[in-house]
């Protein structure tokens, strides 16, 4: 921008400079030799009708060199404050354009944090649900090996009861294979990697037979469990007991 600017305001300010000597020197000498025609010759005319002569070898460099001087001055004092005009120009655009811009990351940034937040709660809220009616955590968490068979069956009966009454309120299961599992079943071409996982000896190209380890599930329905004033931001999955006596 500011080369482009130079080489415009020399192209400009030249001929204008010359064409503006050219007209002074002409305008000058129309100006001696009409005078002739009326101003008695004097000392003073005769002076300028030698410097007329003269300027024709003598001065019409030294016209030559003003000019040029002249209009490198120019050039250069235009070339100065155009370039300051395009720094202020620069500059005030950048400042229009930069809040709009760290305006529209903030509140990017803000949107992914709250969608962050919201899944974090949710996902604490399914396990607090669990814990509520299940004892998942509890379950989870303590040391079976301390525990006989009989024992760890009659407390899995009481979770697995709260958990899948649970669960199947929020989220609603069906199998992705409604084959019972041990039985042989056939896996077409074009199925789902992400729904149907192939094991043993597989070569060659669909369809496959096979024998179904597991049916598979697939969420349905999926309702996360609504988060009250008081639980949003609390981590706090199952509150301690206190039995005052």
């Amino acid at each position: 921008m500011n080369r482009s600017l130079t080489i415009r305001s020399l192209i400009i300010i030249f001929p204008c400079n010359a064409f503006l000597i050219a007209f002074y020197f002409l305008l000058f000498s129309s100006f001696a030799k009409g005078t002739q025609q009326w101003v008695v010759p004097s000392n003073l005319y005769q002076y300028l009708i030698h410097f007329l002569r003269n300027s024709e070898t003598g001065y019409i460099p030294v016209l030559i060199g003003t000019g040029v001087g002249f209009t490198i001055l120019s050039w250069y004092l235009v070339s100065l404050l155009g370039g300051r005009l395009i720094q202020n120009g620069q500059r005030k655009g950048t400042a229009e354009i930069t809040p709009k811009v760290s305006k529209k990351e903030k509140k990017d940034s803000l949107s992914d944090n709250l969608s962050a937040k919201y899944l974090q709660n949710a996902s604490l809220q399914t396990l607090v649900v669990l814990q509520r009616k299940g004892r998942l955590v509890d379950f989870l968490q303590e040391n079976l090996s301390e525990y006989d068979d009989a024992q760890i069956g009659a407390a899995v009966r009481s979770i697995h009861s709260g958990c899948k009454e649970t669960l199947s309120k929020y989220i609603d299961l069906k199998p992705i294979f409604k084959d019972e599992e041990g039985k042989e079943v056939t896996v077409d071409q074009g199925f789902d990697s992400r729904a149907i996982q192939l094991t043993g000896n597989v070569k060659g190209n669909p369809p496959f037979k096979g024998i179904l380890r597991h049916r598979g599930w697939r969420a349905v329905k999926v309702q996360i469990p609504q988060l009250t004033s008081q639980e949003e931001g609390n981590n706090v999955l199952a509150p301690a007991e206190i039995e005052i006596l």
